[in-house]
């Protein structure tokens, strides 16, 4: 309720001035008819009103929104205890065991509250606990709004830059400070992102299994425990289903917090089961395939194309680069390699290994050996050999996928890794993580990068922001 007032105010010189003065009360309608008054704010403006002066000011605002909580929550703690009186088995009414006090920290403001205990109904046995509360506010006596808007920041930008924004944006308990910023969105990722991935994780598919493409990388981060180790790995990946969508997910490498069902939690999360037909693509390291095979044998599995022809460009600049000791052997070597390269991406691995082989043979030979920069161009087309040795049984017919349209390269999960890892936890960040609690943060960037964080907190907390909360407010104008 808003009162407007136009009053005259003494002047330095025993003038008068004008000032508009606004009065906000709030009104509370109880259930029998009563109402109760009060004011909440007292607002005044000069009536030669500059641009500075128009509307709420941001400390006026905050002292309003606090005023206005600090009168609502008490009433509403206060009626949810009453209705609980009552016992649900007999009806009887429960007896009183008195009042503790606790802080409520809200957006808008933190709240002292008193919330009664009430002694457990004798019908109810020994077994129960001689009292209760009669409002749960749980521990951490965190508003899920504050909660969530603290985690959905945090996850995007530096702990210390996102308590700066909420103490300057809110009244009073935004986070104070980068510890309490880190310390929210922790739990966030332990009680509200996890449980609701697991529980998504164990619903049965409600859909035929359609196919998807899965890719698999890594990046590392700086490790708060140098002793140990400087950095430690994180294993990204995303998930593409048949309509386009994306899921992606994250967790630790050997991390002790997750184990080995990391990945298949992701999997589950995002509706792959191992009946489902599956590409799986990654850059050949041995622990990415593990987890393929761990987890869904019987997927495709692509060498990442790009990684191998990487490899090939290593040894052809090293093959020209012999040009200048010796350009017939140069110009020979650069058209073995590019038909090397040719047969594999036309799919004939046995050509491209027997031409790879045949020149490894050649560079022992005497009258080669001697040639300046033999050995570097010797050391690439081994490494190179070896490389599609390890993973012959993920080498494909790349043209022909490529023609159908389907994916040869890891180009959609590196940004994965670039926007999980690398923009929040290394480029240009100078804070460091343990390997055994970073879990709970990657859960929760992951859950804001996929836009589901809404869905977990509302999975946690029953009644937080209605998806139809856009009808609602359209219908309600």
């Amino acid at each position: 309720m808003f009162h407007q007032g136009y009053v005259l105010g003494p002047r330095d010189e025993g003038e008068l001035v004008a000032k508009l003065v606004w009065r906000v009360k709030l009104v509370t309608e109880l259930e029998a008819g009563e109402t109760m008054e009060v004011e909440v704010a007292r607002l005044e403006r000069d009536e030669h009103a500059g641009l500075a002066d128009l509307g709420l000011r941001l400390a006026e605002a905050k002292q309003l929104m606090a005023a206005i909580q600090a009168e609502i929550v008490p009433v509403q703690v206060t009626v949810a205890g009453e209705h609980r009186r009552t016992c649900v088995a007999c009806e009887g009414e429960l007896a009183s065991k008195g009042h503790y006090t606790a802080t409520f920290r809200s957006l808008f403001g933190d709240v002292r509250i008193r919330i009664r205990r009430l002694l457990t109904c004798p019908c109810q046995g020994a077994d129960e606990a001689k009292s209760f509360a009669a409002f749960d506010l749980e521990a951490a006596t965190v508003a899920p709004e504050l909660a969530y808007v603290t985690a959905r920041y945090a996850a995007l930008a530096p702990f210390g830059k996102v308590a700066d924004l909420l103490l300057e944006l809110l009244p009073i308990s935004g986070a104070r400070n980068a510890g309490t910023a880190r310390n929210r969105t922790m739990r966030a990722g332990e009680t509200v992102v996890r449980p609701h991935a697991a529980d998504m994780a164990r619903a049965p598919a409600v859909q035929p299994a359609e196919p998807v493409v899965i890719g698999l990388d890594g990046g590392y981060v700086r490790s708060r425990h140098r002793q140990d180790e400087r950095h430690f790995e994180v294993i990204a990946g995303k998930i593409i289903d048949a309509e386009g969508n994306q899921s992606r997910f994250a967790f630790a490498r050997n991390s002790p917090a997750v184990g080995s069902g990391a990945f298949r939690q992701a999997l589950a999360v995002a509706g792959v089961t191992a009946d489902t037909p599956a590409t799986v693509l990654c850059d050949g390291d041995a622990g990415l395939w593990r987890l393929q095979r761990e987890s869904l044998p019987n997927a495709t599995v692509v060498l990442d194309w790009w990684h191998a022809a990487v490899r090939f460009e290593h040894a052809l600049q090293a093959a020209r680069g012999l040009g200048a000791a010796n350009a017939h052997l140069s110009g020979d070597v650069v058209r073995g390699l590019e038909r090397a390269k040719w047969r594999l991406w036309h799919g004939r691995w046995p050509g491209c290994r027997r031409k790879l082989a045949a020149f490894c043979r050649r560079a022992q030979r005497t009258h080669v050996h001697d040639v300046a920069g033999i050995g570097r161009l010797e050391h690439h087309v081994g490494e190179l050999l070896a490389y599609l040795e390890r993973n012959q049984g993920t080498l494909v017919h790349y043209a022909a996928r490529r023609r159908n349209g389907e994916p040869i390269s890891t180009a959609f999960v590196e940004s994965s890794v670039n926007e999980i890892i690398a923009k929040r936890m290394n480029k240009k960040q100078q804070m460091r993580w343990n390997r055994a609690t970073v879990q709970p943060f990657l859960d929760v960037r992951t859950t804001v990068l996929n836009d589901t964080l809404a869905d977990a907190f509302r999975h946690r907390y029953p009644g937080f922001r209605p998806a139809n909360d856009d009808e609602a407010i359209a219908l309600a104008a």
